[in-house]
């Protein structure tokens, strides 16, 4: 007996999100659901792309009671399912696009940092709540970007005080926005919408105040940036490699304790104050990657490939939330 996720067109084919099988193999797996829902989703599946445990299956592959399979359209919701070949590549040049324009525009000052990271993270909670219609976390992108703008006019005007008010707003939009769309009104959609506003605001502020309320603010942003870069790439080249001897899902993290320690020692920063900033980025990247699985595929696993163009960006987002806070403890 094997748990099958079903998305988008298969999802709607057989009328449910997951389903229970009886067999033995990956392949007779996907026989028996092609008998159970007739000939139009047997037609949908030939292709589809079969993961096993958030990695790719074949049809000889045995399959157990704790294993779960994930049958993923070539597209789903919107946006590209697990991606492999050209499409891969050129969303690692994209992601490697964001990151290298956000060094440059923090690097030039804020009046180019500002509308540039507002951008990026706008444009990834518009990825984030498009690639959730496929799974159970459906969330709304529109009281997400109000509350972008809420938090970045709020951190300009009142500094720390305003990453409170930030929150505040967030719930309260996501809140006011379930009034006026019916559709948004059940627990998962409020949930989701609601972290997701919560992260993106608090990421939005956490970047904008760095700047003006930490000693050195512009190189300590700039070394942020560099370590999230380093994260990010690093886990999406291991992902894509398809290597058995390192995990993608903690290579970037790990490798953003060591970018920290570096940045710090290039840059004459503190040292163990850059290492344990590295270790907490580290942990919230792992944290953060995870919920954005939830959302974005409808399982709750802690690791995996998920949905969406900038799903390696889930992690990094819930890292820069916290960034400030830490910064002044630690500093």
């Amino acid at each position: 007996m094997a748990r099958v996720r079903l998305f988008a067109n298969l999802r709607e084919l057989a009328g449910s999100s997951s389903v229970d099988v009886e067999a033995d193999t990956v392949g007779a797996v996907m026989e028996a659901l092609e008998n159970r829902f007739g000939p139009e989703f047997s037609q949908q599946l030939k292709t589809a792309r079969i993961w096993k445990n958030g990695d790719e299956g074949s049809p000889d592959d045995p399959v157990g009671d704790e294993d779960e399979l994930a049958v993923i359209p070539p597209v789903s919701g919107g946006s590209i399912g697990y991606r492999t070949g050209r499409m891969a590549n050129f969303e690692s040049f994209v992601l490697a696009g964001l990151m290298l324009a956000l060094i440059v525009a923090g690097s030039i000052g804020t009046e180019i940092l500002v509308p540039v990271w507002v951008g990026v993270v706008a444009w990834w909670a518009v990825d984030l709540a498009k690639t959730s219609a496929s799974s159970d976390f459906r969330m709304d992108y529109q009281p997400i970007l109000a509350s972008i703008l809420v938090s970045m006019a709020a951190a300009n005007t009142l500094g720390l005080p305003g990453m409170g008010v930030g929150v505040a707003v967030s719930v309260v939009l996501v809140m006011g926005w379930a009034v006026v769309r019916p559709s948004a009104r059940d627990l998962t959609s409020l949930a989701g919408t609601a972290l997701a506003a919560l992260t993106a605001s608090l990421a939005v502020a956490s970047v904008l105040l760095a700047r003006s309320m930490v000693e050195g603010g512009d190189r300590q942003v700039a070394g942020l940036l560099i370590v999230i870069t380093v994260g990010v790439l690093v886990g999406r080249l291991v992902q894509y490699s398809r290597s058995f001897l390192i995990d993608p899902n903690f290579s970037g993290p790990v490798m953003m304790v060591a970018a920290s320690v570096a940045v710090a020692y290039l840059s004459g920063f503190e040292l163990l104050t850059w290492f344990f900033i590295g270790i907490f980025l580290a942990c919230a990247t792992i944290a953060g990657s995870g919920i954005g699985l939830a959302f974005r595929n409808g399982t709750l696993r802690l690791t995996g490939p998920a949905l969406g163009s900038l799903s390696a960006l889930d992690g990094p987002m819930l890292a820069v939330a916290a960034f400030t806070p830490m910064l002044r403890i630690l500093g």
